[in-house]
């Protein structure tokens, strides 16, 4: 087996793939990528069984074959080489040395183990196969991925809420849902068209999330597809695959609060510097900071028996009575983080009845719902 590849592509693809390779397990086969090379391209492999991604490259082939590679090994390799982008990798198998590849750029020159692939995962054929799928503009799916990535939950007890909701029950809408029990996020993307087969609700594995807002950066447009229970997300750069959790997601309806009687308004970066500013108190009393909003102003403020007191001041308008509430500082900041917004809006009704946080502006489908805390 005989190729040579452009080093730019070649390292963008690792990346890609390198992101569903499984960091530890029982397999050692999965810590590998496989490298396809035939047809006038390389195609490479990487998964966890769980969820696994696909980059193709065109290259310069004299000699056709696969192989395995440690993932991490391979990265590092290609990573570490000099020159620009178009400097050309040359790889080889030894002669009489088949499971030793030569990788070469410029003087730079490894000689790295290989395995077969035969314990290598079946890699599904999805070329020309039928199956339902639609277009997304992969920048509002991203967001909505990125939105209620907060409040995945970490039981590794409880599959459904280690997993985002996609509730494709509504006629061009897709409604996207989190949670940890302690919060709940939830957003929508409007105005897509996707066949009836997606009238359902899927629950997407956490572990899928954060590699796929990654990947989601990397093109404009992605192809949304349901095949034998997996979801498939194909772009010119890359493909997804990973496969759907069976479970029931809890009714997040039944937590949205239908109505509320105070409504804070406040500048995005006010807020953050303001709980930033207690943050290091309150990291010592379970990260509860308290609000004691009036109508232009809130004191944010937290204290801790072994630490002290500390105080924030920031301007702020509401509508309704005043109120005293506590709220996870960290929540709260994982909130902020996530959206654009210049200024946000706390809704609340009582002290002991969860907030809604969500950017100012009656187009903003993004809503967080934080339980208070209490002594």
């Amino acid at each position: 087996m005989k190729f040579s590849i452009p080093l730019g592509p070649l390292s963008d693809a690792l990346g890609i793939v390198g992101r569903a390779v499984a960091v530890k397990g029982v397999r050692p086969i999965l810590a590998n990528v496989l490298v396809n090379v035939e047809n006038g391209e390389i195609r490479l492999v990487g998964t966890d069984q769980e969820i696994m991604a696909l980059a193709r490259i065109p290259a310069n082939i004299e000699t056709p074959g696969h192989f395995t590679i440690p993932a991490k090994l391979l990265q590092e390799i290609i990573g570490s080489l000099p020159g620009d982008a178009n400097a050309e990798v040359r790889c080889e198998l030894l002669d009489g040395q088949e499971n030793l590849i030569q990788i070469a750029c410029g003087r730079n020159k490894f000689s790295i183990p290989v395995q077969g692939v035969e314990d290598f995962p079946p890699i599904p054929s999805l070329e020309g196969e039928a199956y339902p799928r639609f277009d997304v503009a992969a920048e509002e799916l991203r967001r909505a991925m990125k939105e209620v990535s907060i409040a995945v939950g970490t039981d590794e007890s409880n599959p459904s809420q280690r997993s985002i909701c996609m509730n494709f029950g509504t006629e061009r809408e897709i409604t996207l849902a989190a949670t940890d029990s302690r919060r709940l996020a939830v957003t929508h993307i409007r105005n897509v068209a996707f066949p009836a087969e997606f009238g359902k609700t899927l629950l997407l594995p956490a572990r899928a999330l954060n590699e796929t807002i990654k990947l989601l950066e990397s093109t404009e447009t992605v192809t949304v597809g349901l095949f034998q229970q997996q979801l498939v997300l194909t772009a010119p750069q890359f493909q997804l695959i990973t496969r759907l959790i069976d479970g029931k997601f809890p009714d997040y309806n039944r937590v949205l609060p239908k109505e509320s009687n105070r409504r804070m308004t406040v500048d995005r970066k006010e807020l953050v510097q303001s709980l930033k500013s207690v943050t290091p108190i309150a990291r010592h009393s379970s990260q509860m900071v308290r609000f004691d909003i009036g109508p232009n102003e809130t004191k944010v403020w937290a204290e801790s028996r072994e630490e002290g007191r500390s105080e924030a001041f920031m301007p702020t308008a509401l509508d309704g009575e005043p109120i005293n509430i506590a709220f996870n500082a960290q929540y709260m900041l994982d909130f902020l983080g996530v959206v654009d917004a210049d200024a946000v809006v706390l809704e609340m009704t009582t002290p002991s009845y969860p907030g809604v946080m969500r950017p100012k502006g009656d187009d903003q489908p993004f809503r967080y719902v934080v339980m208070p805390m209490t002594n």
